[in-house]
């Protein structure tokens, strides 16, 4: 029997879809829209699986978007090679409309195995605006025994004509405890390290995975605490300085080497944790989160709305030598260089301000 991976925390829009599929009332097209992480995609293929299943007249009254595994849709469907289930993602940076025009042709064909014809969108926020149009022309008047499922970060970064021709049903957050036990469980990682790991990946037990996997994350994690807890109180703006330029050259090394990673593992740039932490926006992110312990841990000394509890000795001597205060003057200019850096501010000098602020703000 072959089975997808379980999905954890979605179970109210598994629901809704599952009750669609039992009634008999699918709709044509479907939006699946959250964060990246929340099991969107698993979720869309769970939908596939379940709408597909020969045998789903089957499925136990308790059941949820139920497939048998073993029928010849639902094996070809898990392996990827159903002729009457495709998948579109990104080529390159964007969904073009070439392979849209593709769907368009071959989804009014009739199914040669399947009852449906059946396309999974990834990442269909990505679509150019020509991709998105035409895509539209396909949910405007969609054949017959067809199923569409888009995958989207945001139903409000796609048209809304075309969010308003699917049903749409949003995805969030794990709550954390539930995130840590599965951790344990699932990925069988210590008590403290799910319950870090759970914080840290917002309530998205994609990301958590990812997390658990990539050594390489905590690494610059570490990198870039140890920099920037170097020049607190110090005084010393030639320091700061310093601290700033060997930051930024950690930062350049370590992103090559997590993209050199990722490319020898899957044969193509993908995007990793290491990936993500290892810029000067992700040193900006990481500091602000060890600024907002120390403000909260200031204000009420209770551990377990820390986010860094992995570093829970290092905080409390932070603590101990400053003040809510002034622990919020430095997220607020946290803040601030991250939004330069958003505005395409000279990277160097950006860095170079923060890091004299942290060295002689007291």
């Amino acid at each position: 029997m072959m089975r997808l991976p379980d999905i954890l925390g979605q179970d109210e829009a598994m629901r809704v879809l599952d009750a669609e599929i039992r009634s008999g009332t699918m709709s044509h097209a479907y939006m699946l829209w959250g964060p990246r992480g929340s099991g969107r995609t698993l979720i869309a293929r769970r939908l596939a699986l379940a709408a597909n299943c020969s045998f789903r007249g089957e499925a136990p009254p308790e059941s949820v978007l139920w497939y048998c595994g073993e029928c010849p849709n639902c094996a070809k469907i898990i392996s990827g090679v159903h002729p009457d289930f495709s998948i579109i993602v990104p080529s390159g940076n964007s969904i073009k409309i070439a392979q849209i025009r593709e769907m368009q042709l071959r989804i009014s064909l009739k199914a040669n195995e399947s009852e449906l014809k059946t396309w999974l969108i990834d990442d269909a926020e990505r679509m150019t605006e020509e991709a998105q149009n035409c895509l539209l022309k396909v949910l405007e008047e969609p054949p017959g025994r067809s199923l569409i499922i888009l995958v989207a970060q945001d139903r409000e970064m796609l048209l809304p004509t075309i969010s308003s021709r699917c049903h749409s049903v949003r995805l969030g957050t794990v709550d954390m405890r539930t995130m840590a036990e599965w951790a344990s469980r699932e990925l069988r990682l210590p008590q403290q390290r799910a319950q870090v790991l759970a914080v840290l990946s917002g309530g998205l037990p994609g990301r958590l995975a990812s997390l658990a996997s990539d050594s390489d994350y905590f690494a610059v994690r570490d990198s870039i605490m140890a920099r920037v807890r170097s020049v607190m109180w110090c005084g010393d703006g030639a320091r700061a300085l310093d601290a700033s330029e060997d930051l930024l050259d950690e930062l350049k090394k370590a992103r090559a080497r997590a993209q050199t990673q990722s490319q020898e593992a899957e044969g193509e740039a993908t995007t990793s944790e290491a990936l993500e932490i290892a810029t000067p926006a992700g040193a900006c992110d990481c500091a602000a989160g060890w600024f907002r312990d120390l403000f909260v841990l200031s204000l009420t000394g209770d551990g377990e709305l820390v986010i860094n509890r992995d570093y829970m000795e290092a905080l409390e001597e932070d603590v101990a030598r400053g003040s809510p205060e002034l622990f919020a003057r430095w997220t607020v200019r946290v803040m601030q260089t991250a939004r330069a850096l958003q505005a395409n501010a000279n990277v160097r000098l950006a860095m170079d301000d923060f890091m004299l602020g942290l060295a002689l703000t007291r």
